[in-house]
């Protein structure tokens, strides 16, 4: 269940918004007030909290919000016994002055709560230390007596929930602007954040069902992409999608394999291609994937391993682009196919690349029907296959 609570110094309109909630709040549970009206009863609660003047921020609020799922099961009666339960764990007793209500006006049903720290003999009898941190393990643990998920629980399943649909919308976006618009319709808002220097530089994903724009100020919803995933980072997603559009625009005015990584190498990327099997010289080889990294500056770190891209490859088309395929089989016509093949000569790359002699080397209209093939589950080259290869050159120079 989300929770929050705070310590702070209030005024009437605490109470107010706690009986109102646009005319749909329901009272739940008052202790020690006697009027019926939110300014009476502020006038009460300031009276006992004057009894101790060394609390300043006399007043606990907060709420509890159980997930629609849980909250539909719920009675009234028992969301009010457990937010009683969780604040007498921090400290609320007997002769502490509450108000207690239920708010109806969102999908997800919550109950809200001020309760005077100062009890009525002026003692404090609620700490402010780590309150929110208390209150939150309170929630917990009566969830646990209840059956009940937890907080955390909910959240590794929103966070893993999030992340699957993050990564299927990254396969079929080119921009920031498509994944936007394809994570809303899976239900969620993404909400990007950006600085001089580096332009788009975080991410927040929210449940749209789980906006509460009544309780924004206390709690914010959703989490940001370093708390969905310690791997997949926005640097990552911002070369991801340079990828991409480098790629098509490349492809638009490409005849060969060669032709398309000559025009990816003047863009600043270097492709690599992995053959399907063992490699066999002066014969055609099927290939089964092709991986495109960016050159670095040689003042620039190796940059590390992520979601997608791996240090030693770059990233694998066919696991960031859905439609690769479809991409590749407008290239060329059957008769384009037989008109270009004598132009496909010998294709040498560099020491990060794979060497191909081959008479008949595969087009583009080839290499997609075997990249399908393999699709979304790349299969990288071995660590002996790149020791082989390394070993071969040398002994040409």
């Amino acid at each position: 269940m989300n929770n929050s609570a705070t310590t702070r110094m209030i005024s009437k309109i605490a109470l107010e918004y706690n009986g109102n909630d646009k005319g749909m709040a329901e009272l739940a549970a008052v202790n020690f007030l006697l009027g019926s009206n939110p300014e009476d009863q502020f006038q009460e609660m300031k009276i006992v909290a004057d009894r101790n003047s060394k609390v300043k921020k006399w007043a606990l609020t907060g709420y509890i919000s159980p997930p629609e799922e849980i909250g539909k099961s719920l009675t009234d009666e028992e969301l009010t016994d457990i937010a009683i339960e969780v604040l007498r764990k921090v400290g609320v007793m007997d002769l502490n002055q509450f108000r207690l209500d239920i708010h109806n006006s969102t999908k997800q049903k919550h109950i809200h709560f001020v309760v005077n720290r100062i009890n009525i003999q002026g003692k404090c009898t609620v700490k402010s230390r780590k309150i929110g941190e208390r209150f939150g393990e309170a929630v917990r643990q009566i969830c646990q007596e209840r059956n009940l998920k937890t907080d955390v629980e909910i959240g590794i399943e929103k966070k893993a929930e999030m992340l699957k649909s993050l990564t299927e919308s990254l396969r079929t976006s080119n921009n920031f602007e498509e994944l936007i618009s394809k994570m809303r319709a899976k239900g969620f808002d993404v909400q990007l954040s950006s600085n001089v220097k580096d332009g788009i530089s975080g991410m927040r994903i929210i449940l749209e069902k789980d906006k509460n724009p009544y309780t924004e100020r206390q709690y914010k919803a959703g989490y940001t992409l370093s708390q969905i995933s310690n791997k997949l980072r926005i640097s990552e997603i911002k070369l991801l999608f340079e990828i991409k559009q480098t790629f098509r625009k490349n492809l638009q005015n490409t005849t060969t394999l060669n032709d398309l990584r000559k025009k990816l190498q003047q863009d600043g990327f270097k492709m690599r291609v992995q053959y399907k099997g063992e490699f066999k010289p002066n014969q055609k080889n099927e290939i089964q994937d092709i991986f495109i990294n960016k050159v670095q500056p040689f003042d620039i770190g190796q940059q590390k391993d992520g979601f997608f891209f791996k240090k030693y490859q770059g990233f694998s088309l066919s696991a960031i682009d859905n439609v690769f395929g479809s991409l590749l089989k407008p290239v060329f016509t059957p008769s384009e196919i037989r008109n270009r093949e004598d132009d496909f000569t010998t294709t040498t790359t560099t020491t990060t690349t794979t060497t191909v002699k081959s008479t008949t080397i595969d087009t583009l209209q080839e290499i997609a029907s075997e990249v399908i093939e393999g699709f979304l589950k790349p299969n990288y080259v071995s660590q002996q296959e790149d020791e082989w290869w390394r070993k071969k050159r040398k002994m040409r120079r």
